[in-house]
């Protein structure tokens, strides 16, 4: 199989070509397979099809679109995997034309006779990339194979004008018209003109683009241009006697440079005079600036200047750049003024790209920066110079570590593939501890490039050190500690304060509001100092608020808490987060849940900050960002002895969690609360998470470990006398029970009718009153059922308590639906599915689905059926739940009935 992108959006098999439609199917395949091997996030992927304006459901129709690619699209040669946060194109990379073709490009370049290499890549095309592709990423993305597609065309022209220049001419005429300012190409096309015996016709060519450049650029044509005029004037002297010597500074480029597709795309296809690459120490910005700096050095044909601004600044760097431009030493000016005047100047009318490498500020660039048309400036830095984009029309791009494919890639690069091959769990461990840091990863590959003999085994068991001893390297400028230092030693106090309590061994990326309750601080001010902390790249305030931390700075952020700040003080920063997690999280579940039982924990201790909710909205997405990191807040809460606030976050978590079904995480978080509760002797706890484990139990089907919890739990709550607690036990028991040891199952439900009333709930009674008609229903007591649910129902809209009303609408309708009362029945089960969608209880709503699904199955209406089971496969996916293949599973065998 062949992805095709250089032309059409098509999959070549076993000599036939097929067009992939739709165009959002064809975006799709077209965005991963520019990625091929690695995660494209769904965000990234979703801007890729429908650019800025993502519509509502997309996500969904996503699902759909990845569905086609897998079924319909690749078949058994490949597949798309779901990864976490993105989905990942899993076929070999050489399946893709746009890999064989940067494969061949690069391969030329290592040989002598580079015509053959390039001749093959440049006959993969077939025209316009991405043809007929509408957004605003297909077209960044032509553009930028276009320039590829230049660069490799006019490197083939070069390689065979002494053999063949009328083929050189054939192939860069096109290419003049369409770039008639690109000086490499017309000096090209010049030159092949000339040696195939048309040197008037050159010779026109060259006063036409001289012309052309006074008249579109202000400029005169640059070295390459004037060498090739020279050679054509005196073809029986050394043109190059008269040729100006353009400085070319750049650094070495690393011979090997993994990844950065879409960073270097984002370069290409900027226009801007200024360009900042920005982001945390470590991270590869210098690698990635020169790497395109000497991609596309022929862009800038006067030269490339080059300066190393950690070390100097525009005073000692101005008068080598005018050295550098040819000005003798004796006339350079006296004043910083007048050096800033002559620089300008004399790149007036010039191409010429300035690398600056590490700037500090924006003051230290200033006097710098080419600004001349047809120059470039390129910076990185670890601060913030943002004020260039309103100064000088800067652009920004923020460079993060490497995505997981790159990060082995670098390694591979350094060490070999069959040294990674050999070892790939061994590898993969390297890559996580250096938390894909190309820094970190480049100081393991030379240690391990030094000691042939080492193992990766061994490397990664020496990195698993606590620490940054293992990043340590004789030479500063590569010494880890040393690099993270240089900014966290710039910081104010305050900054550094909240930075080195941000060194938690939980890792979590908290919120604001959690920020600012670690230090003890009002939001406001905690803002301005995480803002400080973003300037300086050592953390990243996202968008929506969270403060995210790589993990080798928190573990330096750590290293410098411990050596400055007391125990004391790290206690009691962790007690002030913790108290902001637990009364956040009742509060967001009193919000979502108002019928629920509530716990009343001691207020919060001064300085934590506690959110408020304006609705179930607003609080439903709390708990969704805030349940990823809950279990590594809970080993914080126990690491630190705070058993209580463990189990209580813990049960202020389990309502949410229930509805969205991550069972096996249920399980582990509830253990860890069971484990502080019982600790702490605290028997209700205990019996709140007994009952928490028994319905994680019961959704994964082990119902024999289900019903030891809930026993464990209705012994632990006669002990307290708690009939309102003891009747939910009741209720959870019927369903294990009725798989284990069928026939008790009514007895259960009338039981936690009798303690609901006891207690004085009644919406728990008519629960209960529901979960009896259902078991009425299944001894096939069909009337009494339908009376009960019914009963039930009307009960729970009177209180107003949705989740219960959908359930017992649910219920209404299986009943109805054994009676054979079907149309009835799936009016019931859409009004159930709508009220459990609604207040977020999405596994039932999903199971609800089904049932609707095979209602309209039964009754023949095989369309109906496929839309329920799309609708409840695609709610399932919502939650990462395997039922979602399942349901799809009976979908297709109806399709194919």
């Amino acid at each position: 199989m062949l992805i095709r992108l250089l032309g059409p959006v098509e999959v070549e098999r076993e000599a036939r070509i097929r067009q992939v439609r739709p165009p959002q199917v064809a975006l799709a395949l077209a965005a991963l397979a520019w990625e091929v091997g690695r995660v494209v996030p769904v965000e990234a992927l979703q801007e890729r099809i429908w650019g800025q304006q993502v519509p509502d459901g997309a996500r969904r129709t996503l699902y759909t679109i990845i569905t086609q690619l897998r079924h319909d699209v690749l078949g058994d040669d490949g597949d798309v995997l779901r990864r976490l946060g993105g989905y990942l194109l899993d076929v070999d990379e050489t399946a893709v034309d746009l890999v064989r073709f940067r494969g061949l490009a690069e391969r030329a370049a290592a040989v002598p006779e580079p015509e053959a290499p390039l001749g093959e890549a440049l006959g993969l095309w077939r025209g316009e990339p991405l043809m007929g592709l509408p957004g605003e990423w297909a077209e960044r993305a032509r553009r930028a194979l276009r320039d590829e597609h230049k660069e490799v065309c006019l490197r083939w022209a070069r390689a065979v004008t002494r053999a063949d220049p009328g083929a050189a001419v054939a192939a860069l005429s096109p290419l003049a018209e369409e770039y008639p300012l690109d000086e490499p190409v017309r000096a090209a096309l010049i030159e092949a003109l000339h040696e195939w015996g048309r040197t008037a016709e050159a010779l026109t060519r060259f006063a036409d683009v001289r012309a052309l450049l006074a008249e579109e650029l202000g400029v005169d044509p640059g070295p390459e241009l004037h060498r090739v005029h020279q050679r054509m004037l005196h073809p029986d002297r050394g043109a190059r006697a008269a040729e100006p010597v353009a400085p070319a500074q750049l650094p070495l480029d690393l011979g090997c440079f993994v990844g950065r597709a879409a960073e270097l795309e984002r370069l290409d296809g900027e226009r801007a005079p200024v360009r900042v690459i920005h982001g945390p120490p470590g991270v590869g910005k210098s690698s990635l600036a020169l790497h395109w700096a000497h991609l596309r050095r022929e862009r800038y044909p006067d030269g490339q200047l080059h300066a190393d601004l950690d070390a100097s600044d525009a005073a000692a760097v101005l008068p080598r750049f005018l050295g550098s431009l040819g000005v003798p030493e004796g006339r350079v000016p006296a004043s910083l003024d007048a050096q800033i005047g002559l620089f300008r100047s004399l790149l007036a009318g010039r191409r010429v790209l300035v690398v600056l490498d590490d700037a500090r500020d924006a003051a230290q660039v200033r006097p710098l920066l080419a600004g001349a048309p047809g120059c470039l400036t390129l910076i990185t830095t670890r601060s913030d110079l943002s004020g260039l984009s309103v100064t000088a029309g800067a652009s920004l791009l923020r460079l993060d570590v490497l995505p997981d494919g790159d990060a082995r890639g670098l390694l591979s690069a350094r060490l070999g593939a069959a040294r990674l091959a050999a070892e790939p769990e061994a590898a993969a461990r390297i890559v996580r501890r250096c938390g894909h840091l190309p820094l970190a990863l480049a100081i393991v590959a030379a240690r391990l490039s030094r000691k042939t003999e080492l193992s990766l085994a061994d490397a990664a068991a020496d990195l698993a050190r606590p620490g940054l001893e293992p990043f340590a390297h004789a030479d500063p400028a590569i010494d880890l500690p040393q690099v993270l230092g240089r900014s966290y030693h710039d910081l104010p106090e305050p900054a550094a304060r909240l930075f080195r309590l941000l060194g938690r061994e939980s890792g979590v990326h908290l919120p604001l509001a959690a920020v600012a309750s670690l230090a003890g601080l009002p939001v406001d001010r905690a803002r301005e100092t995480v803002e400080r902390l973003d300037h300086a790249n050592l953390v990243e305030l996202r968008a929506e608020g969270r403060v995210r931390l790589h993990d080798l700075l928190r573990v330096y952020a750590a290293e410098q808490g411990r050596a400055t700040d007391d125990q004391e003080v790290r206690r009691a920063a962790t007690h002030r987060l913790l108290d902001h997690y637990v009364h956040t999280a009742l509060a967001a579940s009193e919000a979502c849940y108002p019928h629920r039982e509530r716990l009343h924990p001691p207020p919060p201790v001064a300085g934590a900050v506690v959110q408020r909710f304006a609705g179930a909205t607003q609080a439903l997405r709390w708990f969704a960002a805030e349940s990823l990191p809950l279990p590594a807040l809970l080993a914080e809460a126990t690491g630190a002895g705070l058993d209580r606030h463990a189990w209580q976050l813990a049960w202020a978590f389990t309502e949410f969690m229930q509805r969205r079904g991550p069972w096996a995480e249920i399980l582990g978080v509830q253990a860890v609360a069971l484990a502080a509760a019982e600790r702490l002797d605290e028997g209700l706890a205990a019996a709140r998470c007994h009952n928490a484990m028994a319905r994680a139990h019961v959704k994964l089907g082990h119902d024999r470990e289900a019903v030891a919890h809930y026993e464990r739990a209705l012994e632990l709550h006669r002990r307290f006398t708690e009939p309102v607690l003891e009747a939910h036990v009741h209720l959870g028991l019927t369903v294990p029970l009725s798989r284990i040891g069928p026939g008790r199952e009514l007895e259960h439900a009338v039981r936690a009718m009798e303690l609901f009333r006891q207690g004085g709930d009644v919406v728990g009674e008519a629960r209960a009153l529901n979960n009896a008609g259902w078991w009425r229903a299944q001894r096939g007591e069909y009337e009494q059922a339908l009376a009960d649910c019914r009963r039930a129902q009307r009960l729970l809209a009177d209180f107003g308590y949705p989740q219960g009303e959908g359930h017992a609408w649910d219920s209404v309708a299986y009943v109805l639906d054994a009676m054979g009362q079907h149309a009835e029945a799936v009016a019931c089960y859409e009004r159930a599915a709508e009220l459990l969608r609604g207040c977020d209880d999405l596994y039932p709503a999903a199971e609800t689905l089904v049932r609707l699904g095979e209602t309209h199955a039964l009754a023949g209406e095989a369309e109906a059926a496929l839309d329920a089971w799309k609708r409840a496969a695609e709610w399932f996916d919502e939650f990462g739940d395997a039922r979602a293949e399942e349901v799809r599973d009976r979908a297709r065998a109806l399709r194919n009935h």
